[in-house]
């Protein structure tokens, strides 16, 4: 029995030629054939065979023949950040079966497209932990197309998310003391918000939208229209300025007020944009109606032309002082109420036909300040809001109705100038003699029509 076991076991460890023997304590495995040397740590699957220890030795059947143990073959993964190396005079060789050349397994070409290819898995492809990319448990990324419908949604799509206001808009009672000038307008409030936030209001419904727009296309519409209408000739060229001036100065206020009126520097900030509001406002009474003034008194002495003048912008400036020292809508309103006033008075010069200035400009020169009278009136008064609490927040509310009157005030009165200036251009006045002025009431001026 002892010869038996000694051949069976030589027989076992004798190496064949495509068998290499790998000593745990060796950095490289080299070929019993001589054929060529690899160098490599130790691979993720080591596939070797135990030798038959003392406890499993050859058994004898009952025929009294000898039958050797079979052979364990086991197989190890193994993880070079787990593995713990073992002392060498304690560990057996171990014998490794392996093709004659390594190359032949990594040369992925030179294996048969047959069937499903399978991922070759070398050292260093482990991932976290040990994991060595099976298809069966690596999870996969599928590649995902999107066609043009989805990556860019339809233009009334894009339109409709613009315009639907967020969910974020307050009511009335939700906003800060000195941003509750309307008790009657109830919800479309925009909540504090910083410069950009503010800006992106421009692109949702809330109910500044209206106020907005109103007082924002006519200065786009003004600047790309109106220089082209005045004479801009050296005599004429302080007034054209003034009309040009006038007429653009109350909605850039008046945009910039609606659109930052509700930033998150708190009511010192709302102030001050409240009072770039009122000087548009004043740059449009008193620059802007330079024009009409100055053709209402073309005609008369030097010295009653410059008292009224005169008269006028000292009025102006006035306003202008209670116009910034203002603590109140009403006050507010009430600040303008002398140069209008004045203003009135030389409308009647007119309908009496004293003075001068071109009659045919006569229903715009009333018109320019009838209509912005009314619209200050509903404004005051909060009507319709006021029958009609929370219908009319977005739109047709006081202020957006009133924002609508001054705009055809400020055409009326762009009439009335261009009307104007062009009858000062032709007109010849003998001194005193106020009945020159009558003269010419063919001048109406049509081709200045916008």
């Amino acid at each position: 029995n002892c010869s038996l076991e000694e051949r069976s076991r030589t027989k076992l460890e004798e190496p064949d030629e495509n068998m290499q023997v790998v000593s745990p304590c060796s950095a490289s495995a080299v070929s019993v054939s001589g054929t060529e040397t690899i160098l490599a740590n130790p691979p993720p699957v080591i596939s070797f065979s135990i030798p038959a220890s003392s406890s499993s030795v050859p058994q004898s059947n009952s025929f009294g023949s000898v039958t050797p143990p079979p052979p364990t073959t086991t197989s190890v993964t193994a993880n070079p950040s787990t593995v713990v190396p073992s002392k060498c005079e304690s560990t057996p060789p171990v014998v490794v079966v392996q093709p004659q050349s390594r190359r032949e397994e990594l040369d992925v070409s030179a294996v048969p497209p047959t069937g499903t290819p399978q991922k070759k898995t070398l050292p260093g492809d482990e991932g976290p932990g040990g994991d060595t990319g099976d298809p069966a448990t690596a999870p996969t990324t599928a590649p995902t197309t999107t066609g043009p419908a989805e990556q860019s949604p339809p233009l009334m799509k894009q339109l409709n998310r613009l315009l639907t206001p967020p969910d974020d808009l307050l009511q009335w009672k939700d906003m800060p003391q000195h941003l509750q000038f309307n008790p009657y307008v109830l919800t479309g409030y925009r909540p504090l918000q910083g410069v950009k936030g503010c800006l992106s209001s421009l692109f949702y419904v809330h109910n500044e939208t209206i106020n907005i727009l109103t007082h924002g296309i006519p200065i786009v519409y003004i600047l790309a229209t109106v220089p082209a209408m005045m004479p801009w000739e050296k005599e004429y060229r302080f007034l054209s300025w003034c009309h040009l001036v006038g007429s653009v100065a109350p909605w850039c206020g008046s945009f910039v007020y609606h659109l930052f009126m509700n930033l998150e520097l708190g009511e010192a900030m709302y102030y001050r944009l409240l009072q770039l509001d009122m000087l548009g406002i004043w740059i449009s009474q008193s620059f802007g109606a330079l024009p009409m003034v100055t053709a209402t008194v073309f005609c008369l002495g030097w010295p009653i032309k410059w008292f009224i003048i005169i008269s006028y912008s000292l009025l102006c400036i006035w306003g202008l002082f209670k116009a910034m020292t203002a603590s109140s809508p009403w006050q507010r309103r009430l600040c303008f109420v002398l140069p209008f006033m004045m203003r009135i008075v030389l409308t009647m010069l007119r309908i009496w036909k004293i003075g001068g200035g071109n009659p045919a400009s006569l229903t715009h020169v009333f018109l320019q300040d009838a209509v912005s009278a009314v619209g200050g009136v509903i404004g005051a008064m909060h009507i319709p809001e006021k029958w009609f609490p929370g219908s009319v927040d977005i739109y047709l509310n006081s202020h957006n109705i009133m924002h609508v009157l001054v705009v055809m005030a400020v055409y009326s009165m762009h009439q009335a100038t261009v009307r104007d200036i062009e009858w000062m251009q032709r007109v010849e006045c003998s001194g005193a003699n106020l009945t020159a002025s009558m003269g010419i009431d063919g001048i109406n001026g049509t081709h200045l029509e916008l």
